[in-house]
């Protein structure tokens, strides 16, 4: 809904200057005449900048209820008269953008009056632009994107904030620097300090370009020898690289020459390593994921001491100030159910104590670097229904404090995703990844008796996020979850079909579905909104005791409730199964087995219960409280009798696979053995093994099948280097593969 400003300043965008009280229109301080119907279609888009304003909003606001009108045709010529005041074209807008069959959006950078100022989580005291709501934020996309490399579903709305700067527009060149295919998508790259030479990295190995001539140099390395992360030494010879030896071994710092010689090891258990501008000092991530530090070191490996704690959040790659005084990092802050976060980026002093929060905005997503003239530059995810794509944006620091000094300005405008990677010395130049990987259904047939997997062949044939969970009964049919429509919905799609059919779940946005014990219902999970919107609400004892008739211990954090649903498979309506706190994944084997099983984040453990699909009557089973016990990810066997149990998202020595008896509770270990580790597991139709997706070394993850006496057969190599899961379908005869695939590039920011 569009709201009325709150104040009555004026807004600055390009040479123009417009009240939104008065609805007058200055250009370069001259008034331009602007019509009643064009200012009030010009006020409403600059109070929510950014986002999208439909025509039915405009509608209501134009025209009151009772106003008979060529709706349609009077719209269109009042938005023709308002591009036509400000030089403006629908084919190439500057400030107005249409979207089809959805409404218009405010597109140009805003900025306020002469004295506005703002803070670092971008609100001015003072300030005449509304907040406008905000897109969600991933975990997957997190996890890649702090990483410095990709980033995609979420957590909810924190505000979008718009900066307010008595300063022209910038209109910044993009460079496109490498022209890599989909197959082999850039992982990584850093600018010399010069702005002149390019590395970046690929599956085919580590390359070296100069930008001014165009011309390209492999690195020759050791054949086992695999670089996932790279920043330049000063002397511009040498490169400071994660990498790991061979598929045995794990990731560690290294010297690299590009003159030649065999690389030289700095120090074990490091990786996305920077040095400082002086180059005196490397600040690099150590420990296992997702429980990293932030940690220093001279250049020659010497002095290795922790400067940040993991204190339970997941750090992004740390960049320097100017001085080489202060780090600055993103920092992912997980509640415990794993499907909401908070996002800041923060600032430490080197040898100081705690960190400082500078900006903490949900939408922030990629990388990070800090600029010779005290910026800031970062990347803002942009709100429904593109909220896959992010733009750079930037904000000047205080380069004693390491705190905010003005405002967040829009440096770019437009699709995919766009982490920011690296800065030139004279912060002339700025690296940034243009990614338009998106998650896709892929389906393969199974030879029943070898566990041989054919060539996978892809379902889903548009650019949003789908996500396999089910197949049909008949096995022809995949059930899978996709924001195709801006929101998440349910869609059944055949395989050789085009077109999938939507599974009305009215309002609730799905997270996970399964299908009930006889194959008749969906079940899906979805978090159940307060009257406050998205945000969860304190977790209340007692309340909680009357809805289910168990006691959780309040911890004193913000427990979300989540709600399980089922609605026909055939089509229907919903009908509420069951309620719970933080429930993270829930399965049902199939019949004459009626076994259902949902695994909550309480009480400082993964808690199990088993639960009726119908009634929703639940008990507790058991309860995992390990140190890691966030991490498990399982599956029920479809005879109900099983449990399969792994650790998502960790890398280990050696993979494992746990089964318990439901039955007789006995647990077993399954070795993956030259496996490091599993990302999802499911168990085959036949239930006598198990599909994952696994690492054999940094970097490359497979679809694995294994037996339960520890034989790995593997299924799914593919070009594309990013794998989440295998879906059996109920005969046994196909796959439903999470796959995802899309081009990724380095590009070059001028001008800015």
């Amino acid at each position: 809904m569009v709201t009325q400003a709150s104040t009555n300043g004026s807004v600055r965008f390009g040479v123009f200057e417009f009240s939104p009280h008065s609805c007058e229109l200055r250009k370069n301080g001259s008034k331009v005449k602007l019509q009643d119907q064009p200012g009030q279609i010009l006020s409403a888009l600059l109070e929510v900048p950014g986002d999208v304003v439909s025509r039915e909003e405009l509608r209501k606001r134009l025209w009151p209820a009772d106003t008979f009108v060529d709706f349609d045709h009077s719209l269109n010529t009042a938005i023709k008269r308002l591009r036509d005041t400000l030089g403006d074209s629908a084919d190439n807008p500057i400030f107005i953008e249409t979207l089809s069959r959805r409404g218009y959006r405010f597109m140009a950078p805003l900025y306020g009056p002469s004295n506005g100022h703002m803070n670092g989580n971008g609100r001015a005291p003072h300030s005449t632009i509304p907040m406008a709501a905000a897109g969600r934020f991933s975990l997957r996309t997190a996890l890649w994107a702090l990483a410095g490399l990709l980033a995609t579903t979420g957590a909810v709305s924190a505000g979008w904030h718009v900066g307010h700067r008595a300063v022209r527009p910038v209109q910044p060149r993009e460079i496109r620097l490498t022209t890599n295919s989909p197959d082999a998508p850039v992982e990584g790259g850093a600018i010399s300090p010069d702005g002149r030479m390019l590395i970046y990295t690929d599956k085919l190995g580590l390359h070296v370009k100069d930008t001014s001539s165009g011309e390209i140099h492999h690195v020759a390395l050791p054949a086992e020898f695999k670089v996932t992360w790279a920043s330049w030494f000063p002397d511009q010879s040498h490169i400071l690289a994660s990498a790991v030896p061979s598929a045995k071994d794990r990731s560690a710092l290294w010297k690299i020459s590009l003159l030649g010689g065999a690389p030289q090891k700095l120090v074990d258990d490091g990786e996305f390593a920077r040095l400082s501008p002086d180059g005196k000092t490397v600040a690099f991530l150590r420990g296992e994921y997702p429980r990293r530090e932030i940690w220093t070191m001279n250049l020659d490996g010497g002095e290795v001491h922790k400067e940040v704690d993991s204190s339970g959040s997941i750090y992004g790659v740390p960049v320097w100030s100017p001085d080489s005084r202060i780090l600055a990092f993103l920092c992912v802050i997980y509640f415990p159910n794993w499907n909401d976060e908070d996002v800041q980026i923060e600032t430490h002093v080197i040898g100081g104590g705690q960190n400082q929060i500078v900006v903490k905005d949900r939408q922030l997503s990629g990388g990070l670097a800090w600029l010779a003239d005290g910026r800031l530059f970062f990347s803002l995810a942009e709100p429904p229904p593109v909220q896959g794509d992010t733009n750079v944006w930037a904000m000047p620091l205080d380069a004693k404090t390491g705190l905010a000094s003005g405002e967040r300005v829009r440096i770019t405008n437009g699709p995919d995703h766009k982490p920011v990677m690296d800065a030139s010395a004279d912060g002339k130049k700025i690296l940034f990844m243009r990614t338009n990987i998106q998650p896709a259904v892929y389906v393969a047939q199974i030879d029943k008796k070898t566990k041989t997997v054919g060539r996978p062949e892809r379902l889903t044939l548009d650019d949003r996020r789908n996500l396999p969970y089910e197949w049909t009964p008949d096995g022809n049919s995949v059930l899978y979850i996709s924001n195709r429509e801006g929101k998440f919905h349910i869609y059944k799609q055949a395989v050789g079909q085009g077109t999938p059919e939507l599974l009305d779940t009215g309002g609730s946005e799905p997270n996970i579905l399964r299908l009930n014990p006889d194959r008749t219902k969906v079940l899906y999970s979805t978090l159940k909104h307060s009257d406050a919107g998205e945000q969860g609400f304190p977790h209340d004892a007692a309340a909680e005791a009357k809805l289910q008739g168990k006691n959780i211990a309040n911890s004193g954090q913000n427990l979300q409730i989540y709600r399980i649903l089922r609605v026909p498979l055939n089509g229907g309506e919903s009908q509420q199964v069951l309620e719970w706190p933080e429930i993270n994944n829930f399965q049902c084997a199939r019949l004459p087995s009626r076994e259902c099983i949902f695994s909550s984040y309480a009480n400082e453990a993964l808690e199990f219960y088993e639960f009726d699909a119908e009634t929703g009557k639940n008990s507790l089973m058991f309860k995992i409280s390990d140190p890691e016990w966030q991490l498990y990810n399982w599956t029920l066997s479809p005879d109900g009798g099983l449990l399969a149990l792994a650790k998502k998202l960790r890398a280990q020595e050696e993979a494992e696979i746990q089964i318990m008896s439901l039955r007789g509770g006995s647990t077993r270990k399954i070795a993956l053995k030259e496996w490091r580790s599993v990302r999802a597991i499911d168990w085959a139709a036949d239930g006598k093994s198990i599909w994952t997706c696994a690492s054999p070394r940094e970097g490359e993850e497979v679809v694995i099948n294994v037996d339960l006496q520890g034989r790995v057969k593997p299924a799914v190599r593919e070009p594309s280097p990013y794998i989440g899961w295998a879906i059996p379908s109920q005969d046994g005869k196909r796959l439903a593969i999470w796959e995802a695939s899309g081009a990724s590039n380095v590009w070059m920011l001028e001008g800015f």
